[in-house]
């Protein structure tokens, strides 16, 4: 009885064994030996046609481009990469621009391929409507860990086309940069280790164009409110009312101006740049509705007075609201 407990016991550590190593196999297939020291290098390339339907309130945008890949060695790149930022991958086109795998007069292994995709990057309206926004494609190998597989860009050969018009933005310039992505987890493998994959990015930067139409666009029309606003500090406080339906007005074209602006980008969790300039705007046109509250409660009988105030306050208006455009477009831009 003994013997056979022992038996079981070995045929259990056995089987837990087999188990193991199957995992590990799973994890990562069986490699060469060239490849257990050091991992193989695909040179990977980018060439930009086009970027259209940049949609603001989705972060997403379609990108027209080739790709290629350069290497040696016994691992084919072009049958295990993934576009790890595709939004909706049912839509995209993968054309082969040779079928076949070319070996080079120096003996690498060449592959170029000509895709459209609809790709997905978060973007940052901090700044709106001075914000730069940054246009990703970005490339991953998804069956070989980066001891494997080590993608390094091709920064020599990557190009945008000169031809590449995107509405109402300008591109500022490019670059393809390598780093390594760590997946922290085993997918449900006890036995496998966290791998880190290799992964590269092709990343365009875009400015918006003409900047001071956007500004002008933007603006001129809180810039007319403020000023109308700005009337009542010259109107007679005898005419109270007609300064406090100014006032109120202001305000409510303002709100409406902002709620018309927000419609054109997505919900964000901070403020931009042009909810600071209108809720500075609103401080203005509550401190002109204060002023005339209080100049008519306590100096409607001396008109003298009352004057003098309106004065000064539409001084310090008028001096203040530059200042403080000022500030908000260069120190406190975000």
């Amino acid at each position: 009885m003994k013997k056979q407990s022992i038996f079981l016991s070995f045929l259990l550590l056995v089987f837990s064994v087999f188990l193991s190593h199957a995992a590990v196999a799973r994890a990562v297939p069986n490699l060469p030996a060239d490849l257990q020291s050091s991992p193989q290098k695909v040179h990977v390339g980018f060439y930009l046609n086009r970027v259209v339907n940049l949609d603001l309130k989705q972060n997403t945008y379609w990108m027209d481009f080739y790709i290629w890949f350069r290497w040696k060695g016994p691992i084919d790149p072009t049958e295990t990469y993934e576009i790890m930022n595709a939004y909706e991958k049912w839509g995209s086109t993968i054309v082969a621009e040779n079928e076949e795998v070319r070996i080079l007069p120096d003996g690498y292994k060449y592959k170029e391929l000509h895709m459209e995709y609809e790709l997905h990057c978060p973007l940052n309206f901090s700044s709106y409507p001075l914000d730069e926004q940054t246009l990703t494609i970005q490339l991953e190998d998804k069956s070989h860990p980066e001891k494997v597989i080590q993608y390094i860009p091709d920064t020599i050969d990557s190009k945008v086309s000169p031809e590449l018009f995107i509405q109402g933005w300008k591109p500022i310039r490019f670059d393809v940069i390598g780093s390594s992505h760590l997946y922290d987890t085993r997918f449900g493998q006890p036995a496998m280790k966290k791998n880190t994959y290799s992964r590269v990015s092709f990343r365009l930067f875009i400015s918006r164009h003409p900047r001071h139409l956007h500004l002008f666009k933007l603006f001129l029309p809180v810039l007319i409110i403020l000023v109308m606003v700005g009337v009542i500090f010259f109107i007679p406080i005898s005419f109270f009312e007609s300064r406090v339906e100014i006032a109120v007005t202001g305000l409510l074209s303002l709100i409406a101006l902002q709620m018309v602006l927000n419609e054109t980008l997505p919900p964000v969790g901070y403020l931009t740049l042009t909810d600071r300039v209108y809720y500075l705007a609103y401080f203005s046109v509550m401190c002109a509705l204060i002023e005339t509250v209080w100049v008519y409660f306590s100096f409607k009988r001396d008109v003298r007075q009352s004057r003098r105030i309106d004065r000064r306050s539409a001084m310090v208006m008028l001096f203040l609201m530059p200042v403080l455009l000022v500030l908000f477009f260069t120190v406190w831009r975000g």
